[in-house]
Parts: structure tokens; sequence; C-alpha cells
């Protein structure tokens, strides 16, 4: 790469996290930079399954920007990593330099996507549902693997939603004593169906941000809780549901779980708990971990398993083949839940 390329890439880089915030450590990828990307194909864990292609160059403008956007919006994945190779990805730039990553995608709508820079292994980001599942949709559908910008937004066709919607209404009296309603509600982002998926991501979905309000029976709200804050990604529901309630602490205020889908083995969850002194809401936090990984056939809300001063929930372990059973109890000094 040349001097004047470099400095024009850091002041890029510089401008696109003074102006949107700290993305991921590629720095900003500038979709019109890159002439072409080539992806090929490697089993994985060596499995010697038949793939998409072997290898395969793509030019489309509209793959390009859909794999830029996918690299941007990436999360970094905190611990040590254990992954096999799916893709090796080459980015080739406009002045011939290139870039070398892993990508991790599987043909399973509705999973995160894995991005790896093939220079540091050790690194790895966190692709969002929503940008795993365009670049899915360009690379395993034969239908649509060479279609143009225009085919790919007819086949996400979605309905924009200015709300709020709610998703969940929940009666609290069974929980509180009182007639007062829990609601999960979706007040800026997209309506879409999708028949033609045969996954559980398939059907219905609600996604944008979203909001938890408790109201009364007249519908006058008493308190709101901003519950896309608290996910790195954005949130999506496929179903309407019943949340699923607890006193998993101890304290005598109702526990419950919101969750968003993570493989079919199950989703991630995070906990939540619901004052009933004057209906706020609050993440309760769970030591060395952001969420829950919990095997469930419920994927938004699960009702966890009560145990004396704490709760189990259950999980397949890929690894080891078979489904195992974690324990967590309520540490009232840390304020936290500890693996036990």
């Amino acid at each position: 790469m040349g001097p004047i390329r470099r400095l024009l890439l850091i002041v890029s880089i510089l401008l696109a996290v003074l102006l949107s915030g700290c993305q991921n450590a590629f720095g900003f990828i500038n979709a019109k930079w890159i002439s072409e990307i080539t992806l090929d194909y490697e089993p994985l864990d060596g499995k010697q399954a038949a793939g998409p292609f072997e290898s395969r160059t793509f030019t489309d403008p509209a793959f390009i920007k859909v794999m830029a956007d996918a690299m941007n919006g990436s999360k970094r994945i905190q611990g040590k990593l254990d992954y096999g190779v799916e893709f090796r990805m080459k980015l080739t730039y406009g002045d011939g330099y290139t870039e070398g990553y892993i990508l991790n995608l599987g043909e399973d709508r509705g999973n995160r996507g894995l991005l790896v820079p093939e220079d540091n292994s050790g690194k790895g980001y966190s692709v969002s549902v929503k940008n795993a599942d365009k670049l899915r949709k360009l690379v395993y559908d034969e239908e649509s693997s060479g279609a143009d910008a225009g085919g790919l937004e007819a086949a996400q066709a979605s309905v924009t939603v200015n709300g709020p919607v709610t998703v969940s209404r929940n009666d609290l009296l069974p929980v509180t004593g009182m007639h007062r309603y829990l609601n999960l509600q979706l007040l800026q982002g997209q309506y879409s169906e999708d028949w033609t998926t045969p996954s559980a991501l398939g059907g219905r979905s609600w996604s944008g941000t979203f909001r938890l309000a408790v109201s009364d029976e007249q519908g006058e709200a008493i308190s709101s809780f901003a519950l896309s804050r608290y996910f790195t990604e954005e949130l999506s529901f496929g179903e309407l549901f019943q949340i699923r309630f607890g006193d998993y602490n101890g304290d005598g205020n109702p526990d419950f779980t919101i969750g968003q889908y993570g493989s079919s083995n199950g989703s991630f969850f995070k906990l939540f708990t619901l004052n009933m002194d004057n209906y706020s809401i609050r993440e309760l936090n769970i030591q060395g971990a952001t969420e829950l990984f919990i095997s469930s056939e419920d994927r938004h809300s699960v009702k966890l398993g009560q145990v004396d001063g704490g709760f189990k929930a259950g999980r397949y372990d890929n690894a080891l083949g078979k489904q195992v059973e974690d324990l967590y109890r309520w540490d009232g000094n840390a304020s936290k839940f500890i693996k036990q």
C-alpha cells in the first residue's frame, strides 16, 4: 500500500471513529475501495461436506457493500476462541493491496457469523444475525447468488414500523397481585414475513428498537425500560410470546428472561427483575457472562429451574455432545449470580 493511500486510510478511520464511535478493530471498511472479494470454501472441522462452491470471486458492488456493512457492524468477541474454518476470504483493493480473513456463516438462518483476521487468529468478531443472514442469502442460495442489489432487497422486503407495537403482553396479576401489564414493544424498526425458509427464523419477524413498559388497566404508563440498550445487536422477535417469571435471587420481586435466537441448540438470554414497589426494571448481573446460552423450545423467554438461592439452566454442549446443566447462586454482597 502506498504512502498516500495509507494516509487516506488513516484519515478515513479517524473520521469514522469520531463520527460513529468505535466499531471494530478493522477500522472502517469502505466498500468503494474494494474491487473484489474471493471466498475459498473449506469444510468446517475437516468434514468433507459439499459447499456452495470451491472458490468464487465476487465483483458485484451489491455483494461487496453487504460484506463491508457486515464487517463494519461486527463486534469483538471477548475470551478464547475455538473455531473451524468455513471460508477463507480475501479482500482485494483497487491498488492491489489484499487482506485475508476467516469467515464462518453456516447455512442455517438465524445464527451469528464469525470473522477472524488471518494475521491475528486470536481475535474474533461476531457478525450480527441480520448481516449474517444477508450474506448467507448471497453465498448459499443458488437462485440469488448472482442477484443484484434490487433482487436482494426484494427478497428481504419489510414494512417500516413506527410504534409502539406490542409483541408480548403479560398480565402481572398472578405475579404481583395487581392488575398491571408488562409489555414488550417495538418502538421503531421493521416487520417482515418469510414463509419460504424452513427454519426457526422463518415466518414473522419484528426487529428494531424495543422497550419494556408497565401500564395499568386503562393503559396509562407506569414505567418504561429501554431494553435495546442492554443488547449489543439489534433485537429481533419471531413470534408473539409470553414472558416467564420466577424469583431467582429470593428478594420477593419477579425475575424474568428475554432471549435472542442463537442456533438450533438454543438462545442467548439476559436476566431482568421487576421492582414491585415502583415497577422499575433492571438487569440482574451474572459473574463472568453478559448472557446465558440456554437450550429450550422457548426462544424469547424461558422459566429457569429454581433452586435454593439461585437457578439452574440446561444447554447443549457441542464439545461434549450432550446436554449439561449449569447452577447459579445469588451473591447478595456482590449483587450478582455466580456460577457454582
